[in-house]
């Protein structure tokens, strides 16, 4: 009798959970290629920052990072009830002080009025491989949409998966699309590192907030003022340029290389503005003394690159000093280097006016 009263209970519970299981909503994928992708310069049908020729170029490493889609973004607009992502990343990178979804998961925000305003977030899978839902059960109102892709890894193919029935189209409204782009030559922290996820990332911040793209040229360690760099910079169509290269770059090479690449870059974009940014203060230097005089000397070599080349006559040539960056509290960190979403947002809310002031009237 007890077996058969058991056996009766699982059968009803069976019979409740699958009334209340929820079929998951099959998805109509399209390639993101058919959509535009901002962010990126050139034309190739890839996710790389760099074009393919760069390979045999840039120094190896550089390269390497150039294949992370940083910065590089896809517009569409639908009225899906439903949106999801299919995508593949090139290493299934993974990093001890970042968050996956910071390293190779997706970012959607929609346009609310004149902003953008974060949906949800695609967590990708511990593989090369990941799938997911990102909106579910919306309200089927035609929306502009843009999918940050990864930070720290590269994307090898990219799907966007809308509801049966749903339609998924090129963008009508231009924003992000019709203003020349900033073009952000730096280290680990431009790139994103160590945002939680790819809209964090003050580089994506600061777009979202210009409504202007960003081509994003920061390699993790290896922002050093290169020249090879800077012919990648020439092919760009920029409003702005920024170089801030000194957290990855000797306090004895600063002045000689920022010189050479300023004057490189004026050479082929003689009207553009260029702005110089220096380091900021590393929060364990306030307690190292070695590491707060290196600080000094890094910015003491650039200011001193700016005023040799604002004297040889250089124009346009702006300069962003390193205080200020992550406020007074000493709590915008995840390692004393690298900002949190709480520094993101307060680099990007440093260095706004000067982008606006910058690029008012491009």
């Amino acid at each position: 009798m007890m077996n058969k009263t058991m056996l009766s209970l699982t059968a009803l519970l069976l019979c409740c959970c699958s009334l209340f299981a929820q079929t998951p909503t099959p998805l109509v994928y399209h390639d993101a290629m058919e959509f535009p992708v901002i962010g990126k310069y050139h034309g190739e049908h890839n996710y790389n920052r760099l074009p393919a020729k760069y390979e045999k170029t840039v120094r190896p490493v550089v390269w390497n990072l150039s294949r992370n889609a940083a910065g590089i973004a896809i517009r569409f607009r639908t009225n899906a009830t439903t949106i999801g992502a299919r995508w593949k990343v090139l290493n299934n990178t993974s990093l001890n002080h970042m968050t996956a979804t910071g390293v190779r998961g997706l970012d959607l925000y929609a346009l609310v009025g004149d902003k953008w305003q974060f949906v949800n977030s695609a967590i990708p899978e511990n593989s090369f491989n990941s799938e997911r839902t990102i909106l579910k059960k919306g309200d089927g109102a035609w929306r502009e949409y843009v999918l940050f892709l990864p930070l720290y890894d590269g994307v090898d193919s990219l799907a966007i998966g809308v509801n049966a029935g749903a339609a998924i189209e090129k963008p009508q409204q231009s924003l992000l699309m019709d203003k020349k782009p900033i073009v952000y030559y730096g280290s680990s922290i431009a790139q994103g590192g160590c945002a939680t996820r790819p809209g964090m990332a003050y580089t994506n911040i600061l777009a979202r907030q210009l409504q202007r793209p960003i081509v994003n040229l920061g390699f993790s360690g290896n922002g050093m003022f290169e020249t090879a760099v800077g012919e990648a910079i020439c092919e760009t169509d920029p409003s702005l340029i920024v170089i801030d290269c000194n957290p990855n770059t000797a306090p004895e090479l600063i002045h000689e290389r920022a010189v050479k690449l300023v004057e490189q870059i004026r050479a082929c974009k003689p009207q553009i503005p260029l702005l110089l940014v220096e380091n900021f203060t590393y929060e364990h230097a306030y307690f190292e003394k070695d590491i707060m005089d290196i600080v000094y000397r890094k910015r003491a070599e650039l200011k001193k690159a700016y005023d040799d080349l604002k004297k040889a006559g250089v124009k346009n040539l702006h300069y962003l000093g390193g205080e200020g960056f992550l406020g007074d509290d000493h709590e915008g960190t995840v390692d004393g280097v690298h900002p949190t979403d709480v520094g993101m947002e307060r680099f990007a809310a440093h260095i706004y006016p000067t982008l606006r002031k910058l690029t008012k009237g491009q």
